[in-house]
């Protein structure tokens, strides 16, 4: 282990020093991308390497539209890491283009069937949300080392175990915080729905929205409300950029519980930094 660690530091030392080298420069197409990549690059003490997500997503990310500018820039990056379809579905389009080009690399982690069986939904959006479902992240990070490592960008090193265990812990937290909670779910769109119906199934959970792009409530998802709304106090789980009818919020009863929530966006290179703040504002809610 130790071996491994000296042999990635001392060949990012040189590469620093090589004089004339630049730094490799990685875009991404969304900012957890980016983050995913940092995490990868950090652990295995490599340097010389920057990050830039080529789209700001600002307000609601499932009614984001690149701009121009941001899509030719994602045309023309150099290295460009491409998430999931159905979590940016204007990529299409441009890995298309990019497809034309030469001297240009992408590495793309898509999700597959693997992907899909780990969680239970009938959606595929809400599991593009990679970030949110510890399994596939793991899987997602796996994926992203491979294709580093036929760049050479990062040397060939045994698979390290941290995720799996970062996997389990945060699976164990929130299992066992949820299960203290007898309270119906009511989620601001289904983004966290696979997980928590695979966390909590003694309760209903309900989501206002799917996740698709440009997705409204649904008369199924209204009346699902109205069901949970039938015991005397529920958890509302509002999402951050996440616009939901004022008439729904409208429902929402001074004895309900709220937990307000950034889906969108992780801080620092905590693997599961926002499922640990779900699981701290939750925990709170605990008589």
């Amino acid at each position: 282990m130790k071996t491994r660690y000296i042999i990635a530091f001392l060949l990012s030392f040189i590469l620093s020093l090589t004089p004339g080298h630049a730094a490799v420069k990685i875009s991404c197409s969304h900012p957890e991308l980016c983050r995913l990549a940092q995490i990868i690059f950090t652990e295995n003490h490599t340097n010389n390497i920057e990050f830039e997500s080529l789209v700001k997503i600002v307000g609601d990310p499932h009614e984001f539209e690149p701009t121009t500018t941001e899509v030719k820039d994602l045309i023309k990056a150099n290295i460009l890491i491409s998430g999931p379809i159905e979590l940016n579905p204007w990529i299409k389009k441009v890995n298309y283009q990019r497809a034309k080009m030469m001297d240009i690399k992408t590495i793309n982690v898509p999700l597959d069937d693997k992907d899909y069986s780990l969680y239970s939904s009938i959606s595929h959006e809400p599991l593009s949300h990679f970030w949110l479902y510890p399994k596939i992240f793991c899987t997602i990070k796996s994926h992203m080392e491979e294709q580093f490592i036929k760049l050479k960008y990062l040397i060939v090193i045994p698979k390290n175990k941290t995720c799996a265990g970062e996997e389990a812990k945060i699976i164990s937290e929130l299992q066992s915080t949820l299960e203290s909670l007898k309270y119906p779910i009511v989620l601001t769109h289904d983004a966290l729905l696979p997980l928590v119906v695979s966390l909590k199934t003694s309760n209903l959970v309900v989501a206002i929205k799917g996740s698709g792009h440009h997705s409204e409530a649904s008369p199924q998802s209204v009346k699902k409300l109205y069901d949970a709304l039938k015991a005397p106090k529920v958890i509302w789980i509002i999402e951050e950029k996440i616009s939901v009818p004022q008439n729904i919020l409208a429902k929402k009863r001074s004895t309900d519980l709220t937990v307000n929530l950034d889906t969108a966006n992780s801080e620092g290179l905590d693997y599961f930094q926002v499922l640990k703040n779900l699981n701290e504002k939750l925990k709170a809610l605990r008589p």
